[in-house]
């Protein structure tokens, strides 16, 4: 199929039939932002062999692709509407592979109730290249950014940490597990927490999506706030899983705290909220945990069970 036939065969239906996206026949979307609404924007883009390795599966690229951009809008309090899709294939692209490819991303399409509203399709040299840029709308001057927190805040977690870091060690075989399928799982299908995004907006005063790795992006939140924290360890969430790995010295706590690719929100929010939130992300099917406090000062601390600080290498993930 040359590119034409492609995008009308396989792309045009990820436009779901809104008018906003032109039936992919114009050079961009036209968008109406609702008066009572701000528009929130955000690109990320996955290459093979960093982000995901050669010759993945096209559901499981196609699936994280997208999600990890609706993660973002779920740290901003953003409720995903639709989003560009730039593809640059390494050749010529393989219809079966480019079909598997659209089946999962409609998948997500409705499940996330979002669609595609345009985007681009190329050739490289180099790997396999997708660039998402994903748009959502926060009710107006409540989009939640890094600097809000406050001496005194909570710091809340959406969900456990380090199954993904446990699942790309098994995947690049690393580690050897006798059932990798739970942290597979998070790898190739993270959850966005977006069901919360509107909990998020009312009630949390700062947000940042943990990809890059607990500590680094906590650390990057305290940093905008101008504020510490103190993290105790015992109150970090993990699966009963990965929580037997650490205890029978399979991975080393401190990969699991910095590995990345968690796809939670670590938001502070004010004590006085904490039990608002916490009811309306269990009406959404989510369980939140309270890991540390934030304070006046500089830095983020991990406090063992003795109250000593642990000592980390290194606080995350970075491209360079």
């Amino acid at each position: 199929m040359n590119e034409f036939e492609l995008v009308k065969e396989y792309f045009r239906p990820l436009t779901m039939g809104r008018e906003e996206a032109g039936g992919l026949l114009d050079d961009a979307a036209v968008f109406s932002v609702p008066e009572d609404m701000d528009l929130v924007v955000s690109s990320d883009t996955l290459n093979s062999g960093t982000h995901f390795l050669d010759g993945e599966l096209p559901q499981n690229v196609a699936h994280k692709a997208l999600r990890v951009n609706l993660s973002d809008m779920a740290a901003m309090g953003a409720t995903p509407v639709a989003y560009q899709m730039n593809l640059a294939f390494a050749k010529q692209p393989d219809e079966a592979w480019v079909k598997a490819f659209s089946e999962a991303l409609m998948e997500d399409n409705e499940r996330y109730n979002v669609f595609c509203s345009g985007g681009d399709t190329t050739v490289s040299e180099g790997s396999l290249l997708i660039s998402i840029t994903i748009f959502g709308y926060v009710p107006k001057g409540h989009a939640v950014k890094r600097n809000g927190a406050e001496d005194g805040d909570l710091l809340v977690l959406t969900g456990p940490i380090g199954r993904a870091a446990v699942g790309v060690k098994s995947l690049l075989g690393i580690i050897e597990l006798d059932d990798p399928s739970p942290f597979l799982a998070v790898c190739h299908k993270p959850e966005p927490r977006v069901a919360l995004s509107p909990a998020i907006a009312k009630h949390a005063k700062a947000a940042v999506d943990i990809s890059d790795g607990f500590i680094a992006d906590v650390s990057h939140l305290c940093e905008a706030s101008g504020c510490a924290v103190d993290i105790e360890l015992k109150d970090i969430p993990f699966t009963e899983e990965t929580a037997a790995l650490i205890e029978n010295g399979v991975v080393r706590l401190e990969k699991l705290l910095t590995g990345g690719d968690d796809y939670e929100v670590a938001m502070a929010v004010a004590p006085n909220d904490l039990d608002a939130i916490t009811a309306e992300a269990k009406a959404c099917g989510i369980t939140l945990s309270v890991a540390g406090r934030f304070k006046t000062g500089e830095g983020l601390r991990v406090l063992g069970d003795d109250g000593e600080e642990l000592e980390f290498e290194s606080s995350g993930w970075t491209h360079f």
